[in-house]
């Protein structure tokens, strides 16, 4: 092998000799042979390998090995390649290179590779890249002009009616009152309106905008938005309960992160607050503990997602981790697939790998604390103490509990000696208890004085404060000193305790420090380069404020992120929104705004509502209430046949599309007809109290001899919500509908209809039992009304007279009892209109 580890270019062949060696001896080769395929004026560049500029001959194309490498003749690939000894790979592909040519290049490499060409290969795709619409701030553009200028009701429909126009199509007409009532209140709550709702509504003599705006208003008030889009925004979250993969370990206090994404959407929390307590809310200024605990809280958005618990190896266990949460974060956050750049530059998207290890820095140096462990990885076993004095109340555990195992050790002391000098008469046959000798009695009572003095240390024990799973910063530097010192004490201490046959105490598990990440080479964990100073992403025009030394940078990356200039943050929110009220974003690729993704329906649309969402506080449910009083919102779902042919996906927004119900909307909406649902706010979950039954976080491993499995329960009336969902097991009704899968950022569920839903609605005892209780409440009516309340407490509408009549018939064809009711009513909840929003 010729390494070359001395400067660029040995003494004796000075920087012009060096150059000179290149023009006479180099570029005519790569001219001659070369450029016709590897050039930027290529017809079509092969293997995505420029040789034209000195950046690209080293960078190498598609392999993604270095093509040269000054100085190391045997790790450059083009020299493989030119020398024909793999079979594989062998350029010029017609004919090799004289051996004089090949030496010539050989000697080239060894001498530094000088190279006299600047500039910066890029391929017309990575030049495209650059230049994609998403990377590029949103702009105000003006309304376009219309030809039917009495249709539009918002700025939001001239975006859509230009679209049209200029298709030569129309809008559908406006929605009849009760489609426009149940469609809102699925949307906002995901459960259909009462009757009292419907009439209400129905009866409001305003107009039907002004009306419908009331509506509207009512729901985004109500507790139940939270628990609808709180959903939303968890499956984007990969919320779950446990950690999945090969040693699925509950996660205790996953329910205070769910609950606090809840009371975030029902107190409209503005989005960029959002972003920030979800990434850095331990850094952020707090006027109170309660506000502490809530943006403490927030974090468990990062340390929620599934982890590889069984991972013996700590580095690769970490970086996975890390993986983990640079995926959530930019997927969530900026619709990106950063984590794609974990072992090389991204393909499509203008993302090297170093900016991918500058953001694992951010997170590697951060701690986990998920009250979840194994006997493998306990790194992330402490959960975060909430309240205003939580660790403090921990250091006064420890204390109470140091203080009570000594006196325990006192007394086990003391009952030892009154234990060696009652053993004598016990020997002799005598009654130790009834004829003490004057030293046991003496030693009795101090045994008995003292257990007065245990139970007193053991009441004294305080008791534990409430937990969360939450991300915090790793050591500073002068903290890991102490901490290296602390362990190094403590090894000792396990040691002697092994020594002397004692059962040694736990070790505490390694803490991070703050510090840079390496670039570790394709990705392996065990081939750390030069180290990625932590930032952000170089993708935009402005980067992350200063990190300082002692600083993990989440503050940082949480202010680039929410920061107005972001291209992204906006946009992303906007389109999610847009989805889940139209079924389809104006994005159809909610999760991926990169160049592999959809480019936008409406692309001046979706700039105006992305700068109008900023300017207005950056408020969800005042863009939500925006886009829902929109006349292109209150169309009616009416199909067209001459638009179905032209625009068969309604991208043209030409009516508004019918769209499937989630499995949770579905189960609420079941036990909301039969007045069972109940919607109360839970303050916890199966699943935290499941995990009372094991002591430690190591022994919650769901499976193991059937922990869990048996205890859990989804036979319960709450929302959908607040079922417990740990990964592997999720609940049977929401996996037949199509629930989200929690290892993954999910913006859009990918629904379905298919036979085996049917069949469990048919067949679920829970569907069958509130059959039987709503036909409890239409039996309550006169017999002439219950066919049309039928109707209108399922689907909110009432029958034509063909439903009328057939329903009639078959209540005449059975006895008409509670049983024939049932039937009826389970039979309109089985309908697909049931769990269809039209």
């Amino acid at each position: 092998m010729v390494f070359f580890t001395g400067p660029i270019l040995p003494p004796a062949c000075g920087a012009d000799a060096g150059m000179a060696f290149f023009e006479s001896k180099i570029r005519p080769v790569l001219a001659e042979h070369c450029y016709s395929c590897h050039s930027f004026k290529a017809e079509k560049i092969k293997g995505d390998f420029l040789l034209d500029t000195r950046s690209g001959i080293r960078k190498g194309g598609a392999s993604k090995r270095d093509a040269i490498i000054p100085g190391n003749v045997e790790g450059s690939h083009l020299i493989e390649a030119i020398r024909y000894g793999n079979e594989k790979l062998q350029m010029p592909p017609k004919r090799k290179l004289p051996d004089a040519v090949i030496a010539d290049f050989e000697k080239w490499v060894a001498m530094g590779a000088p190279d006299p060409r600047d500039g910066v290969s890029k391929l017309p795709k990575e030049i495209a890249a650059e230049n994609h619409w998403a990377w590029k701030r949103p702009r105000r553009m003006a309304l376009p002009v219309v030809k039917a200028r009495e249709w539009p009701r918002d700025s939001i429909d001239y975006f859509v009616l230009a679209k049209l126009e200029a298709n030569q199509m129309n809008p559908n007409p406006d929605a009849d009152r009760r489609t426009l009532i149940r469609r809102a209140t699925l949307e906002l709550t995901g459960i259909p309106p009462t009757p009292s709702d419907l009439a209400a509504f129905l009866n409001d003599t305003d107009a039907t905008p002004i009306a419908f705006a009331k509506v509207v208003d009512r729901w985004l008030a109500d507790s139940g938005f939270g628990a609808r889009w709180g959903r939303h925004w968890l499956d984007v979250a990969r919320f779950g309960e446990s950690s999945g993969y090969s040693r699925n370990m509950l996660y205790p206090y996953a329910w205070r992160y769910r609950n606090y994404v809840i009371d975030s959407f029902n107190k409209d929390k503005p989005l960029d607050r959002f972003v920030r307590e979800q990434i850095a809310g331990d850094l952020l200024p707090r006027r109170n503990a309660e506000q502490a605990d809530e943006q403490i809280t927030g974090t468990g958005f990062l340390t929620i997602g599934a982890k590889t618990f069984n991972e013996g190896n700590l580095v690769l266990f970490n970086l996975n981790c890390a993986d983990d949460q640079i995926d959530v974060t930019c997927r969530a956050f900026l619709a990106l697939t950063v984590n794609c750049a974990r072992c090389h530059d991204h393909k499509y998207d203008p993302i090297p790998t170093k900016d991918y290890y500058s953001l694992a820095g951010i997170f590697l140096s951060s701690r986990n604390l998920a009250g979840s462990e194994t006997n493998v990885r306990a790194e992330h076993s402490e959960a975060y103490p909430l309240g205003p004095n939580g660790w403090r109340q921990l250091t006064d555990i420890e204390e109470a509990k140091a203080k009570a195992d000594s006196t325990m050790a006192e007394y086990l002391d003391l009952v030892k000696k009154r234990n060696v000098l009652r053993e004598p008469l016990v020997k002799k046959g005598i009654d130790a208890r009834k004829n003490p000798t004057p030293e046991l009695a003496e030693a009795e009572a101090k045994v008995q004085a003292f257990q007065a003095e245990v139970r007193a240390t053991k009441a004294a024990i305080p008791p534990p404060p409430e937990y969360a799973m939450a991300v915090v910063e790793g050591m500073t530097t002068k903290e890991a000193e102490e901490f290296e010192k602390r362990l190094a004490a403590e090894k000792e201490e396990i040691a002697a305790m092994k020594k002397a046959g004692k059962r040694p105490k736990d070790p505490t598990s390694a803490r991070p420090k703050i510090e840079d990440s390496p670039v570790y080479e394709k990705g392996l964990y065990d081939a750390p380069k030069d180290k990625a100073p932590r930032g952000a992403l170089s993708l935009f025009d402005y980067r992350t404020p200063p990190i300082g030394n002692d600083e993990s940078g989440r503050r940082q990356l949480a202010d680039w992120i929410a920061d107005p200039r972001n291209p992204l943050t906006a946009r992303v929110h906007v389109n999610r929104v847009w989805q889940h009220l139209f079924g389809r974003g104006l994005v159809e690729t909610v999760d991926n705004f990169g160049v592999l993704g959809a480019k936008p329906s409406h692309p001046e649309l979706l700039d105006t509502l992305a700068l109008d969402f900023m300017e207005n506080g950056w408020s969800t449910k005042r863009l939500i209430r925006r886009i829902m009083l929109s006349r292109t919102y209150c169309q009616s779902s009416a199909q067209h046949a001459g638009y179905v042919a032209k625009d068969p996906d309604n991208t043209f927004l030409w009516r508004f599309a019918p769209h499937l119900l989630e499995g949770e909307a579905i189960r609420d909406s079941v036990l909301s007809v039969s007045e069972r649902l109940d919607s109360v706010h839970l303050q916890s979950s199966q699943v935290a109290e499941v995990s009372k039954q094991q002591a430690l976080g190591r022994q919650r491993e769901i499976g193991r001899r059937d922990y869990y499995m048996k205890d859990v329960t989804w036979d319960v009336r709450h929302r959908s919500v607040y079922l417990p969902m740990a990964r592997g097991v999720l609940p049977d009704m929401l996996a037949t509908f199509d629930a989200a899968d929690p290892n993954l950022v999910v913006g859009a569920r990918k629904l379905t209809i298919v036979p085996t839903q049917a069949l469990y609605l048919v067949n679920s005892r829970m569907v069958i039992e509130e059959s039987t209780n709503v036909a409890k409440r239409i039996l309550s009516l006169a017999a002439g009304r219950r066919i049309d309340a039928a109707y209108e407490l399922v689907l909110g509408r009432l029958p034509d007279d063909e439903e009328r009549a057939t329903v009639g018939r078959f209540l005449r064809s059975a006895a008409d009892s509670e049983k024939t009711w049932a039937r009826v009513c389970q039979t309109l909840i089985c309908s697909g209109e049931f769990r269809t929003i039209y």
